[in-house]
């Protein structure tokens, strides 16, 4: 009987002390928190130090910096490796730090709406700015700027750039232009379709003239055969027939002066017309830079593009001009008046890749220019 007693109490100091000793398992889970990679799980036991696993997440633009319990670094923090004890299931998240040198660009929506991610420039390397996804009803984007008026640096959509600080850029917007309210479109004696566009008290074509006929129903002689006849004639750019849907046709002046190239309720403006369209789009120093479109126009001096906003929706592309050869495709747009100049010359409105502005001169009347009709 004894001996089962003895043997009772020795089992019992067994398991008590196997028991009372045994640990209880904790987990640390590693997140990246913004970072890339992954990391495991590591196990610890109650009580038993062990220095954290290395950090291996990667983060473009940024360092490691420490680990903490919270993802916006406001809990424990822990150094990388650093010997620790665990009580708890815990959860470490990557705290990171910007690389010296490394700036973000932040972009505001401006008056309208959506969201854009903040982009990162590091190292001093020049990348394109991120593609424009705000939105702004009835309104139009056509830039960036450095300030909310646009009165700041401006910077084109998705431009190529090299950022040294942190910046915000602004959108930039502006109305979207809108057809002549009763006239959207309308076609020439030929079918050609043209889209309006009012710009102040005057409703303009939207794109240039490409008829081969007066409204008369007569046909207009195609190229220049003898620099020096003053038959009306037209031609196309580079003799080919193909840029007519881009750019429209090229025509002397004498065919502009038989009153018969636009279609019925319309004419070729005048030097004053041309005017008042420079003023209703703020003068002629910025009007150039909102009749342009914002493609197409080929760059100058460094710079990688001549192209405007188009706020105006003129909608100029630079169809050049012919004079006793072919110019200027790329870099200008010149249209004919009817207001005479000296001898054998006639005014007209340009623009250059290289300016904002509206210029009204003088042309050959040999030369051929676009024709933009206006509204009777």
């Amino acid at each position: 009987m004894k001996k089962i007693y003895l043997f009772c109490i020795v089992l019992f100091a067994y398991f008590f002390f196997f028991t009372s000793c045994k640990r209880d398992e904790f987990t640390v889970t590693f997140d990246p928190n913004g970072g890339d990679g992954t990391i495991i799980t590591q196990n610890f036991t109650e009580k038993v130090a062990q220095s954290l696993i290395a950090n291996t997440f990667n983060y473009k633009g940024f360092t490691f910096h420490n680990w903490n319990t919270t993802p916006d670094g406001t809990g424990k923090t822990y150094r990388d490796r650093e010997m620790i004890e665990v009580s708890e299931q815990m959860v470490l998240y990557a705290q990171w730090i910007p690389f010296k040198g490394t700036c973000f660009v932040t972009f505001n929506a401006n008056g309208g709406t959506g969201t854009m991610a903040q982009q990162l420039f590091t190292g001093f390397e020049s990348q394109p700015l991120t593609a424009n996804a705000f939105t702004y009803i009835d309104h139009t984007f056509f830039c960036w700027n450095s300030k909310t008026d646009g009165s700041g640096d401006r910077y084109r959509d998705q431009e190529k750039i090299e950022v040294v600080t942190n910046i915000v850029l602004y959108a930039q917007w502006f109305s979207t232009p809108k057809p002549c309210p009763d006239i959207p479109e309308f076609t020439d004696i030929d079918g050609n379709t043209y889209n309006t566009v009012q710009i102040g008290s005057q409703c303009w074509m939207k794109e240039n003239l490409k008829t081969t006929k007066y409204k008369t129903g007569e046909d207009i002689p195609i190229g220049i055969d003898d620099w020096y006849d003053t038959t009306g004639s037209m031609y196309y750019y580079n003799n080919d027939i193909s840029n007519a849907a881009i750019y429209g046709a090229l025509y002397n002046a004498f065919a502009v002066n038989t009153n018969n190239l636009c279609p019925e309720g319309w004419h070729v403006p005048s030097s004053g017309e041309l005017t008042i369209l420079a003023n209703a789009l703020g003068g002629e120093n910025i009007a150039g830079y909102k009749m342009k479109t914002d493609h197409g126009w080929s760059g100058y001096w460094g710079i990688p593009d001549g192209n405007g906003s188009n706020e105006s929706g003129f909608s100029a592309l630079p169809a050049g001009y012919y004079g006793s050869y072919d110019n200027s495709l790329g870099n200008q747009a010149c249209f004919w008046s009817t207001t005479a100049d000296t001898y054998f010359y006639q005014q007209g409105g340009y623009l250059y890749n290289s300016s904002n502005s509206l210029y009204i001169g003088y042309f050959d009347q040999r030369n051929g220019l676009s024709v933009r009709c206006i509204k009777d």
